[in-house]
């Protein structure tokens, strides 16, 4: 085949031109990158994200603000200062809004001038092409004349496609763009209403709490000449308050029986000086089980008879007539008993009658009780007769002190012989006709291990120290500071160091102090320097394992405060919480804020640490009363 003449080739290679030109035309001139747009979607939803979050933010921080101890000036500063927070975020924010409209504005006019160009080339070029095409088919134009034409047109378009891609390069295209950027700003015009919100909600915390400092500020200088009458006062009110709702007592002199002796609540109020602190046991030297012997005296004045107070001292038992079950058999009481010193004495005749346990200037009923009491205790000590056996040694015989009964000569002839003969034989026992361990004690402190509440109404609540039956026998130790009660010589003898039944505020802050690095571990140590300051002088002939007072070496006060961080120097108030018949805490207001402590713990400091001869007569439990002058 002849080759094609070039005329025709030049032809052909025109018109594949023109259609590849003109194809141009009928293409997006766009840039659509997916990832770019991902990630630019991505920062979006960062930002609105982090925006949305600014209120949530703000009304958290107006309440930690509002429920936190600041000072209401303090609560002011800081809501200014989120105040101004905000206002600095809306100002931000209004600016990047108008950075971002003045930039779509540009890109979109730059956009506008850029298709204008480019469709006025492009059309030109269409038309051109056409009309030198056909020229050049039906007259025979030059070929290279209209290539060049054409061309230069491309170039030009070509120039302008760039420039487009390179304006969509951030936007995909003009219509997404637009609506992402009017989504953008319709989500910060929200966010803006939010931060007016929070602006909103923080002004009016403001203004309300401005208004309370106002009105504090305001009432200060009427109030200052006032306020300490009225603190005292109302701490006095929170103490009542605290105590009768844990069924604590409202301890005041018209509540007790008692006189002005030494130790008792009355001369406390009158003779101690103000700030100082009085410690009050809650009975004597007593376990609280059983009888109640000065409890008994207060109910045979008040007309009951001795079984009705047994009954209520030891419930559930019964009172058998001269038969008790011995080792699961049911014989008589023996008629005689082993004492130590004394050998073997009648029971009745000899042995109950040497009982020095109630004095027999006592209502006979109380007596009655009482040799009830003496004759089924010592049945229950021997056994009988027959020998207990404790802790592998068989016990046959009674001892003559406390730590059983008291016993001595010579024999009483009055009054309390006629209650040991009134109730010849009777013992009480329980279910199984078992002689119980009856004990008792002089004075329980209105609470019974055994009975509860030993009270008139036997209810602990309110004032319940006033219908105490332990307070209405007039005994003054039912409610006592014991300062003055010598361990040593058994003698009630104050530590000539220390002769007043109060402590002051310097000794009161030592024992929390001591508290305070005792709880930090120093019980676990045993730390042997945990002793009364004045220890050396009161108790030099006591001795602990190889401590004696002679040579011991107690912390200085001075000593303790070192030992702690932040040491107590003052105290301002003292609530004793009380229920149940035993304390439950002792709580401080302090310059270094508010000290609770067990009333187990407090017992354990006071017991270790209290000045001269301090102390709680209470034997495994701790029933007390903190009290601040």
């Amino acid at each position: 085949m002849s080759k094609m003449p070039q005329i025709i080739k030049n032809i052909f290679l025109g018109i594949g031109i023109g259609i590849y030109i003109l194809s141009l035309l009928h293409y997006p001139v766009y840039s659509n990158t997916l990832l770019q747009l991902q990630e630019e979607i991505t920062k979006k939803e960062k930002e609105i994200a982090e925006k949305e979050s600014v209120l949530e933010g703000v009304e958290r921080r107006i309440k930690e603000i509002s429920s936190s101890n600041y000072s209401l000036s303090q609560k002011i500063n800081l809501l200014n200062e989120e105040i101004q927070t905000l206002e600095k975020n809306i100002e931000e924010t209004e600016g990047e809004i108008e950075e971002k409209v003045k930039g779509i504005e540009e890109k979109k006019g730059q956009l506008e001038k850029t298709k204008v160009l480019i469709d006025d080339i492009s059309g030109d070029l269409y038309i051109q092409s056409r009309y030198k095409l056909t020229s050049f088919f039906l007259n025979g134009a030059n070929w290279f004349t209209i290539v060049e034409s054409l061309y230069v047109r491309k170039s030009a378009i070509s120039t302008l496609k760039k420039e487009i891609e390179k304006i969509g390069g951030e936007f995909s295209s003009l219509a997404e763009s637009k609506a992402e950027l009017d989504k953008e700003k319709e989500d910060l015009d929200k966010q803006r209403e939010g931060l007016d919100e929070a602006h909103r909600l923080l002004a009016e915390e403001k203004a309300k709490v401005q208004a309370e400092l106002s009105k504090e500020v305001a009432s200060k200088s009427g109030l200052s000449a006032q306020i300490g009458g009225i603190k005292k006062e109302l701490s006095q009110l929170q103490n009542y308050l605290m105590m009768i709702r844990s069924g604590g007592a409202v301890i005041t002199a018209g509540s007790l029986i008692s006189t002005n002796s030494l130790g008792s609540y009355q001369n406390f109020l009158n003779v101690a000086p103000s700030g100082s602190f009085g410690v009050f046991s809650f009975g004597a030297f007593t376990h609280r089980n059983g009888m109640s012997q000065y409890g008994a005296k207060a109910r045979a004045d008040a007309g009951q008879s001795a079984e009705t107070i047994l009954k209520d001292y030891y419930p559930g038992t019964t009172i058998s007539p001269g038969i008790v079950n011995t080792n699961g058999v049911e014989e008589a009481l023996m008629t005689s008993i082993n004492v130590n010193g004394y050998g073997s004495l009648r029971l009745e005749e000899e042995y109950l009658l040497g009982i020095k346990e109630m004095p027999e200037s006592w209502s006979i009923e109380a007596l009655k009780a009482q040799a009830i009491a003496a004759r089924t205790f010592a049945v229950w000590y021997v056994n009988n007769g027959e020998g207990r056996e404790e802790r592998g040694t068989l016990i046959k015989s009674i001892c003559t002190t406390e730590n059983c009964q008291v016993f001595s000569t010579p024999l009483k002839v009055g009054a309390w012989k006629i209650a040991v003969e009134q109730t010849r034989g009777q013992i009480m026992v329980d279910a199984k006709k078992q002689a119980i361990k009856a004990e008792y004690a002089s004075i329980h402190g209105g609470w019974g291990n055994d009975v509860g509440w030993d009270t008139t109404d036997r209810s602990g609540e309110g004032d319940w120290v006033s219908r105490a039956w332990g307070n209405l026998s007039g005994y003054s130790l039912f409610y006592r500071n014991w300062f003055d009660y010598n361990t040593e010589t058994k003698s009630y003898t104050p530590c000539p160091t220390h002769p007043n039944p109060w402590l002051t505020q310097a000794e009161m802050a030592d024992l929390l102090n001591t508290y305070k690095y005792w709880s930090q571990g120093a019980q676990t140590s045993g730390d042997d320097r945990i002793i009364s300051v004045d220890f050396p002088t009161c108790f030099k002939n006591v001795c602990v394992a190889s401590i004696c007072g002679y040579n011991a070496n107690p912390y200085s006060m001075d000593e303790m405060k070192s030992l702690v961080s932040n040491p107590v120097t003052s105290i301002s108030s003292v609530t004793t919480i009380n229920s149940g018949g035993k304390t439950d805490s002792v709580i401080f207001e302090t310059n270094a804020g508010r000290i609770e402590i067990t009333g187990e713990n407090f017992k354990k400091i006071f017991t270790l640490r209290a000045p001269g001869h301090y102390s709680m007569p209470q034997k495994g439990f701790w029933h007390f009363n903190v009290v601040m002058k």
